[in-house]
């Protein structure tokens, strides 16, 4: 789901929720209703999203949550 596979990218990043939402510019109680469920990001807000996790919106949407782990490994820096 997304909330699983956003909160999986989040953690591989070693952000908190507070240091996400400051970087996307979001309060961490919103970044904490993503992550179980209640609420879902606008689409400006799922592209900060995923700038800042380096990961894609088909990442995000994907009911596999292990496409992030493998693409956040196999990426070259």
């Amino acid at each position: 789901s997304f909330a699983e596979n956003f909160k999986a990218a989040r953690k591989k990043c070693n952000l908190t929720q507070r240091e996400l939402g400051d970087l996307v510019g979001l309060d961490r109680s919103t970044i904490a209703h993503y992550e179980t469920g209640p609420s879902f990001p606008l689409m400006k807000n799922i592209q900060k999203i995923c700038e800042v996790l380096g990961v894609s919106i088909e990442d995000l949407l994907s009911d596999q949550t292990a496409v992030l782990k493998n693409r956040r490994a196999n990426r070259r820096f």
